[in-house]
């Protein structure tokens, strides 16, 4: 079977970890999103790949070049306009038209192996099938009414609300999408959604069958806290690895994988999953709590505690700091000192500004987002849900109680 991914739009509510880097691309558990959906489509026996891309294509396009790496044929497709779901399908036609059935699915969602597995037990029916998922807060995605496995209606976007049957953003479709792409029109939102498609069809009488994920198997990624539990879920599924080297006197304790070349010096205590990239040093005497994951060539020095994060490629938390349910953006640098507060004292949930607005992110335990190239002094703190944009320097002892701008001087 054939599979499109559509990987072409932009994600501006992940500010400011998309400024320098396609959404895609972004790290979960030590691996590239993308190359995560990738891979465990190869393993389910798909080959052929087509990515529809558009914002930063030639990174995506260089990094996985024609899939030879991974063991399958990639060909790139770009969508011309960012026109909707339906419109990046339509992108993809003519590459589509002469299989009888293939798989849609969208690039910027997480998916556990478990998930795409359980498509490929699905996909000899004669239906079409897509995912979903049961979520807390449905206002982000397609809600689903299902009535014994079968989709009864889809509506694009709702009102925050009670838990939901959500839109997993994975489909098995055939031909019949296309006709159906034509005669859809621009939503409310000026864009051709995939989902009014799906619901033409369904006005034809065809039936389109759910393949429930559960808890840990699909993470839907809008908003950077997002990354953070698609990259729980995956160190919690991925295998154990032991490449690196861990010198006497360190102790880890539940699944730790240690990349080649990476170090745990003495003293340092690791209770998994956690995950340490290529080349990364830890400790001595640091303390990596479970749902951590450092990139290629990331520093986590003497006497610092780094809990649930995501700490990107060349990232520097060297000496003396906390770092809490946070993502820090590749070649960050935090001076001794610097602590992210993740934890209000109201023990309420966290908010963060999105586009301008305040956003509940829904997270009890949040701190802080850091784009590319972030540089903090020393005795620095962060309030929770903070953001600060690529390249800000946070001058000695500053308390940020709000988001920074890129390449901003805060003193």
């Amino acid at each position: 079977m054939k599979a499109a991914i559509l990987a072409a739009g932009r994600g501006e509510r992940l500010w400011p970890l998309d400024e320098k880097n396609p959404k895609h691309l972004l790290p979960i558990g030590g691996e590239p999103l993308l190359q995560r959906t990738v891979g465990g489509l190869v393993k389910i026996g798909v080959r052929e790949i087509v990515m529809v891309v558009q914002f930063e294509a030639e990174k995506i396009k260089s990094f996985f070049g024609d899939g030879r790496r991974l063991d399958c044929e990639i060909s790139y497709l770009k969508q011309k306009r960012l026109g909707g779901t339906a419109d990046a399908v339509r992108t993809c036609e003519n590459e589509l038209q002469g299989e009888d059935r293939f798989l849609i699915v969208y690039g910027d969602n997480y998916y556990d192996q478990k998930a795409l597995n359980k498509f490929v037990k699905s996909s000899d029916s004669k239906d079409l099938l897509m995912g979903a998922a049961e979520v807390k807060d449905p206002s982000r995605f397609g809600t689903l009414e299902v009535k014994r496995g079968n989709i009864v209606s889809i509506r694009e976007k709702v009102a925050s609300g009670n838990v939901g049957v959500v839109n997993a953003g994975i489909y098995v479709l055939d031909n019949s999408i296309f006709s159906a792409i034509q005669k859809t029109r621009k939503s409310k939102r000026g864009e051709f959604e995939l989902t009014d498609s799906l619901s033409l069809l369904m006005s034809e009488g065809r039936r389109i069958r759910t393949i429930p994920f559960g808890k840990g198997e699909w993470v839907g990624i809008s908003y950077p806290w997002d990354l953070l539990e698609a990259n729980r879920s995956a160190l919690d599924s991925d295998e154990e690895v032991r490449d690196g080297e861990t010198e006497v006197g360190a102790h880890l304790k539940g699944s730790v994988s240690l990349a080649k070349g990476s170090l745990v010096k003495s003293g340092s205590y690791i209770e998994g999953p956690v995950y340490v990239g290529e080349g990364a040093v830890v400790g001595p005497n640091a303390y990596l709590r479970p749902g951590t994951s450092l990139g290629r060539g990331a520093k986590v020095g003497a006497g610092c505690e780094v809990k649930n994060s995501i700490v990107m490629d060349e990232a520097k938390v060297p000496h003396l700091c906390y770092v809490g349910d946070s993502v820090l953006g590749n070649g960050t640098s935090l001076g001794a000192g610097t602590i992210t507060a993740n934890l209000k004292f109201n023990d309420s949930n966290v908010e963060s500004r999105v586009k301008g607005s305040l956003v509940d992110t829904g997270q009890r335990k949040l701190g802080a987002i850091l784009g590319d190239g972030v540089k903090t002094g020393i005795n620095v703190s962060i309030f929770p849900g903070v953001k600060i944009g690529a390249n800000a320097w946070i001058g000695p002892g500053a308390i940020v109680r709000t988001d920074v701008p890129s390449r901003a001087r805060v003193k």
